[in-house]
């Protein structure tokens, strides 16, 4: 044991320092940074032996928890997803839908995608013929005039038409004939189609039919048979039973239908070319009973 101040060594139990006379503390001074560093390590807590976790397994049924949550929350944003796509998918098959992309996409000008969606909307609503008049349309602005005039027909001939739908596609298909000279299409139109307006503005393209002057049937004694017609152009006609044409017999006169039974047949050809449907009568003409002398 040694002095703290001057370091001589001293007995054992020395209170004082023979040589300097400083008094010795058997018990060290008090040092707070010992404390401090006691306090806040604090001591060890000691485990009973054989003493375990309470629940080791905790943490493992923890993620577990968490990641059957992730998943129910998966399958639930899949499932939501999936109906909005079908409803969106369904939206897209309506022909509202199709109808409005196409007045779109018409308005701006993209004409082949107008088209594409007119004809979605006319597959999901065949009998919507007003739809055929808006796919026309399109095809007139595209200056497809094959397609333009396709339509128009399909417009004609399909069963939902109604007579007003009928003169829109009329007034519009009868120009294209005219431009490319197809008279006989603008004669069969108007013929399976008849409009007054139509007949008038385009007589001078028609062959109606012409007409006998006598019902056919049997007569007695010679007679005289006319071909009559209202319209401009050139009859033909011819007893033999044959088709008329241009190469037959031209009527410029009345006639002669003589003793025994003969078929006429006639037609009208305008002067655009075009053959009228042909007309044809039998006659049988019979002798005259002889007058019996007077006694």
């Amino acid at each position: 044991m040694r002095c703290p101040k001057c370091g001589t060594d001293l007995p054992e139990g020395a209170l004082l320092c023979e040589k300097c006379g400083e008094e010795i503390h058997i018990v060290p001074d008090y040092d707070p940074t010992l404390d401090v560093s006691i306090s806040i390590e604090g001591p060890e807590e000691e485990k009973t032996p054989g003493e375990t976790d309470p629940d080791p397994g905790k943490p493992k049924r923890t993620k577990l928890y968490l990641l059957r949550a992730l998943l129910i929350l998966l399958a639930i944003v899949v499932i939501g997803l999936a109906i909005a796509a079908n409803k969106n998918l369904k939206r897209m098959q309506s022909p509202e839908y199709q109808i409005a992309q196409a007045e779109k996409y018409q308005g701006i000008g993209e004409y082949s995608k107008a088209i594409a969606c007119y004809s979605k909307a006319i597959e999901l609503e065949e009998d919507n013929v007003e739809l055929l008049l808006r796919l026309a349309e399109v095809y007139y602005l595209k200056n497809d005039q094959a397609w333009y005039e396709a339509t128009l027909l399909q417009i004609l001939s399909h069963k939902s038409v109604s007579a007003q739908q009928i003169d829109w596609a009329l007034e519009r298909m009868i120009p294209l004939l005219i431009k490319k000279g197809d008279f006989e299409g603008i004669n069969r139109l108007l013929g399976k189609y008849p409009n007054e307006k139509l007949l008038k503005e385009n007589e001078e393209y028609l062959a109606p039919k012409p007409r006998f002057s006598l019902e056919e049937g049997t007569y007695v004694d010679i007679q005289s048979l006319s071909i009559l017609s209202d319209a401009e152009g050139t009859l033909y006609y011819t007893l033999d039973g044959t088709v008329p044409g241009e190469t037959s017999e031209t009527f410029t006169m009345p006639i002669v239908l003589d003793l025994g039974e003969v078929t006429v047949k006639a037609c009208l050809i305008n002067s655009y070319g075009v053959k009228s449907e042909v007309i044809e009568g039998t006659y049988t003409i019979v002798a005259p009973e002889p007058k019996q002398e007077k006694k």
